[in-house]
């Protein structure tokens, strides 16, 4: 049966709808949470009940109420087991009233008395004039329309987190892939200074070595010499003595003139990197400045279709409602208050121009005066937002520039 209601003379079960079996148990039981096989039905509330209950039931309800043996009765509708759907999801109670004042809002007896006991439209579910009754809500094409939906969706989602992954590693990759390029360079400047540093520490050894042959056989003549110098200085006669004063003579000069060309030549290389400014600009950044950027894209349509009927999940309800929070305040002058410039703090706070009385008012989340105004010596024109806690306040051909406080 489509409308997940099974009917049975007697006691005689059958599998309903949802896969569960028909059973008959006591309505006001159920409603403890009790299970109790109900023996006998009120054919003026269609209502099934055990023997106990059946007592209270007559002694209680209002009116005439005819009960009649469950077995007996011709036709009698029986309960099918739905799943829980018949249950309130805050209680685990079994359903008995609508609200129609919060949109048909099924409810149990603990909802009823907690979120209801002010509401003027409530029924008990048999008795609402606005239930659905014996009318099938549910078309079969209309649901698989909705299935198909949810699944293409399902699908869809599940695609788009696979796509969410990929992107993710393209990214990552992206980020590599610069990093290889910058690295890369550097392996190429590495590469080409050590080339440079190479050939030029080969010319300066050359040079060097160069200079430390003269140097040492400039020493080493000297020191030959010396030794000469010494022995003709002691035992030579006179004409030995003025020869080799002569030669010292000449080997000094000589050794003068090529130390001191060695010394003008002594020009030491300092070598040292010159980096490229914006190779400079990376070095001094403390972290590397890349950051995420998140485009919201178009997703399908809104809403879901089915049956030539569009459920808008965009659609708003609105209602008007005046509310007058900028009074006067005691001791104001007569001026009504005029607003003429209104702004947001990031805070929630709301910051408004009263250009009648030359004030700045700050109002809370509340809608509350929060501290008090701040007042101009010429008419204010509009206020707006910039910073955190600083707010720009146009007046005439001016700008006044207000911090607030927290």
């Amino acid at each position: 049966m489509a409308s997940g209601l099974a009917y049975s003379r007697g006691s005689v079960a059958v599998d309903d709808a949802v896969g569960g079996k028909v059973r008959n148990i006591c309505v006001l039981c159920e409603r403890d949470n009790k299970t109790t096989t109900a023996s006998l039905i009120c054919t003026t509330c269609d209502e099934r009940m055990c023997l106990g209950c059946s007592k209270k039931h007559q002694k209680y309800a209002l009116g005439k109420h005819v009960l009649v043996d469950i077995n007996a009765s011709d036709c009698v509708k029986t309960e099918v087991d739905m799943k829980g759907y018949d249950r309130c999801k805050d209680h685990s109670r079994v359903l008995v009233y609508v609200c129609q004042d919060h949109n048909k809002a099924l409810c149990c007896d603990e909802c009823l008395f907690v979120s209801h006991r002010k509401c003027d439209r409530v029924e008990k579910i048999l008795q609402s004039t606005s239930s659905y009754g014996q009318q099938s809500v549910l078309n079969d094409t209309e649901v698989r329309r909705i299935v198909a939906e949810a699944e293409r969706l399902a699908i869809a989602s599940e695609k788009k987190v696979k796509e969410n992954e990929k992107q993710a590693n393209k990214l990552c990759e992206e980020i590599d892939n610069k990093k290889k390029c910058v690295m890369a360079m550097f392996d190429e400047a590495n590469t080409r200074i050590r080339r440079e540093l190479s050939v030029g520490n080969a010319s300066d050894k050359e040079r060097l070595d160069k200079r430390k042959v003269i140097a040492i056989s400039i020493k080493s003549e000297l020191e030959g010499f010396g030794a000469v110098f010494k022995q003709v200085k002691e035992h030579g006669n006179d004409k030995e003595k003025c020869i080799i004063n002569a030669v010292a003579e000449h080997i000094l000069t000589n050794s003068h003139i090529r130390l001191n060309e060695m010394k003008q030549t002594d020009n030491a290389t300092s070598r040292s990197l010159e980096w490229d400014p914006q190779v400079i600009s990376l070095f001094n950044m403390n972290s590397l400045k890349v950051e995420l950027k998140a485009t919201r894209l178009p997703g399908p349509s809104e809403g879901v279709q089915a049956s030539g009927r569009v459920f808008d999940t965009r659609s708003l309800v609105l209602k008007q409602e005046t509310t007058t929070v900028l009074n006067l305040e005691e001791g104001d002058t007569s001026r009504s208050t005029w607003v003429t410039g209104m702004t947001f703090l990031p805070d929630g706070r709301i910051a408004a121009i009263d250009n009648n009385n030359n004030k700045c008012v700050i109002l809370d989340a509340g809608l509350q005066r929060s501290g008090p105004p701040y007042r101009f010596k010429e008419e204010p024109r509009d206020v707006t937002c910039y910073g955190d806690t600083n707010l720009a306040v146009t007046l005439g051909y001016g700008i006044f520039f207000i911090y607030t406080v927290l």
